[in-house]
């Protein structure tokens, strides 16, 4: 009878725990009354939230009275995200116990996680007598379960379904949110599984997202969007205007003897007064620490999401300096300038805490038109900077498209002509209705050059992979002895930007492989596609581009018509790929910069020196028509060899009558394709 006493007493003891109300006591209170910082932390002992400042109102949205349900917390790495989980777990094991789900990407960070809860029990009176003892034999405080008075803490990865199943819980974690899976053995995405789990205390539940971003389109904007976007305002050490600490305000310099970095420092907005990081410990005290510094809210939200950003620009004194900062960045743009955004992505991720866009070099179409107006460059005429001429051509159902690109040294380059021969590429070359023979004749036309001699284009490209594919085979397959490169792209990422070598591709309307048939050379059009982007601002120099005046806004919307998006691997994690930001807009405009790009890797133009541009200018233009391109010529290198690389100083030869293949009509309502073409 006692057994049942003592069973009936402890029934309703827990039946008033749980129907007695949260306390009062805040996170942001209990983390700094009760919380200890691991000894092998940069910060060990007692937790301050005067390290970090922004915690505070995190950890008092996060208290178990806030009306808040979901909070989003996008920051850098290494910047108070991880801290401000475990105090809030950990306060609420305490204060307001309930089952808790811990969500990470991977089975490694769960179990790093785990140590680090281990370590927080350990250390702390209050969780001793909270958690259950780890033991080898005892089930109840393992790896990926720790029970406590009045619930358990489930550790669980993205990577499996039932990992997120059946799990009852109040409170939700999700780390590194924008690497999780897409779909969880085909039931869904895993943070929407796993919200799930918190319908049985629908009433009082709470969810931490936290993680750094990736590309645009990741989970971490999205849940980010859907709160009150905060963002951390500091005032002016001079002004006492407050403002976000934003990158478009950081400055940096570097010592004229050595070349090293050694200051950075932001600009006020509102004064334009220098800040140095010495003021950075004053201004990120908030007003329980007698500062000004708060939380801005850019957004009402939803209703129930409160979201919060913070970059590495906030980092406490003692952690990451601005100057370090500097170096990456500086780095960063190096890396840029030089058609490489890698370096600039992960200071984006990592340190900015956004996700990446190339909004340092990204331009509108109406800037570029309105530069290209102002550049005055005129239609057809090859600049007095540029030397070789290459087409490239776009195949569509109803028409060709050719676009010609004028090259100087170094990659700087010009869009000279833009031409549309409207007409179905399925008629006959010799047809005087057909696209092809308008095309034959262009490429055969010469551009006139500055100094007024005529310069013709060294190399055509062409791309199989739209509308007509056999018809393009034909045509090129033709024409290969007249500088004709069919060519198609290649979407993965890590492919150089033209094939060193070209595969046999062509058959005839019957698949037949025909004999010397068309060359097929493959475009990494990604890596292309990178290389141009990060050039449209340039307006000199390497890897500048420029425009005639006579190209319309539309073509200007074609070239920046795509930009770089995230893809989530069937596997997990994301890939960068270009794609169009509407999918009904036209492109053809980038795809041909991209086939020209190609052309002057083709022809080995990236490798020129300025002596090889001098000798072929002195080769194309007599001394007495125009100044020298490079006023004072380096010596030849020793590795110069005589002769240049093949450069159109003629136009290209006629093209034989057309092959066997050509008379040999496809079967009506058929046509044969290479397989793994398209």
């Amino acid at each position: 009878m006692s057994n049942l006493s003592s069973g009936y007493a402890e029934m309703i003891e827990a039946a008033l725990r749980g129907a007695r109300p949260d306390p009062e006591l805040q996170v942001d209170e209990w983390a700094e009354e009760h919380m200890i910082v691991p000894k092998d932390a940069s910060k060990p002992g007692k937790y301050r939230i005067s390290h970090t400042p922004m915690a505070r109102r995190i950890l008092k949205v996060l208290s178990p009275r806030h009306p808040a349900r979901r909070v989003v917390v996008k920051g850098a790495s290494q910047m108070l995200k991880t801290q401000v989980a475990l105090c809030w777990l950990m306060a609420s094991a305490h204060l307001a116990p309930a089952n808790m789900l811990v969500l990470e990407p991977t089975d490694s960070l769960a179990k790093r996680l785990s140590a680090r809860v281990q370590k927080c029990i350990r250390d702390s009176e209050v969780l001793q007598k909270v958690f259950a003892r780890p033991r080898s034999r005892d089930s109840r405080n393992t790896v990926f379960a720790k029970d406590f008075e009045g619930g358990t803490m489930y550790l669980a990865t993205a990577g499996s379904a039932a990992n997120l199943a059946e799990i009852p819980a109040r409170y939700l974690y999700v780390d590194e949110a924008s690497r999780l899976l897409e779909n969880v053995d085909n039931e869904g995405d895993p943070l929407r599984i796993a919200e799930a789990r918190l319908t049985t205390f629908d009433s009082n539940s709470k969810e931490l997202i936290t993680s750094s971003p990736l590309l645009p389109g990741d989970i971490t904007d999205a849940e980010f969007d859907r709160g009150t976007q905060e963002v951390y305002l500091v005032p002016c050490p001079h002004c006492g205007h407050h403002h976000e600490l934003l990158v478009e305000h950081f400055k940096y310099e570097r010592d004229p003897d050595t070349g090293f970095m050694s200051r950075a420092w932001f600009v006020c907005p509102e004064c334009g007064a220098e800040i140095d990081e010495r003021h950075k410990s004053m201004m990120l005290r908030d007003e329980p620490m007698g500062g000004t510094a708060h939380w801005y809210a850019k957004s009402l939200g939803d209703g129930e999401t409160v979201s919060f950003h913070v970059s590495a620009f906030y980092a406490p004194v003692g952690s990451i300096t601005w100057l370090k900062l500097a170096r990456e960045l500086a780095h960063a743009r190096l890396q840029v300038e030089r058609g490489d955004p890698g370096a600039m992505q992960v200071f984006y991720n990592t340190r900015l805490a956004l996700s990446y866009t190339s909004t340092e070099d990204q331009s509108s179409a109406q800037e570029l038109m309105q530069r290209a107006q102002a550049e005055a460059y005129a239609p057809r005429l090859v600049p007095d900077w540029a030397l070789v001429v290459t087409i490239d051509c776009d195949t569509q159902v109803n028409r060709l498209e050719a676009q010609a690109h004028a090259w100087g040294y170094g990659g700087e380059h010009a869009v000279i002509d833009h031409q549309v021969f409207m007409s179905s590429p399925s008629l006959h070359p010799d047809d005087p209705a057909s696209p092809w023979a308008k095309l034959d004749a262009y490429r055969r036309e010469p551009f006139a050059h500055q100094s007024g001699v005529l310069i013709y284009a060294s190399a055509c490209g062409i791309d199989t992979g739209g509308a007509n594919t056999q018809d393009v085979y034909n045509w090129a397959s033709a024409r290969v002895h007249t500088g004709v490169l069919a060519h198609h792209g290649a979407t993965r990422p890590g492919k150089p930007i033209i094939s060193t070598t070209p595969r046999k591709a062509d058959i005839d309307w019957n698949g037949k492989r025909v004999e010397g048939g068309v060359l097929l050379w493959e475009i990494g059009t990604d890596t292309a596609k990178d290389h141009l982007h990060h050039r449209y601002k340039l307006t000199s120099g390497a890897g500048a581009m420029h425009f005639n005046t006579a190209l319309p806004l539309a073509w200007f919307e074609q070239l920046l018509a795509e930009s770089p998006l995230l893809k989530r691997k069937p596997g997990g994690g994301y890939r960068r790929v270009w794609d169009k930001r509407d999918q009904g807009a036209r492109n053809e405009g980038l795809d041909m910069a991209v086939g020209n790009l190609a052309l002057y890797h083709y022809l080995g133009l990236h490798k020129w020196t300025p002596v090889d541009w001098q000798r072929l200018r002195d080769k194309l233009i007599p001394k007495n028509v125009i100044a020298d391109l490079f006023v004072q010529p380096p010596p030849p290198a020793a590795d110069v060899v005589d002769g240049l690389p093949a450069i159109a100083t003629q136009p290209p030869p006629s093209a034989p009558p057309p092959p066997a293949h050509y008379a040999q009509q496809p079967p009506a309502g058929r046509r044969v394709i290479s397989k793994g073409l398209r």
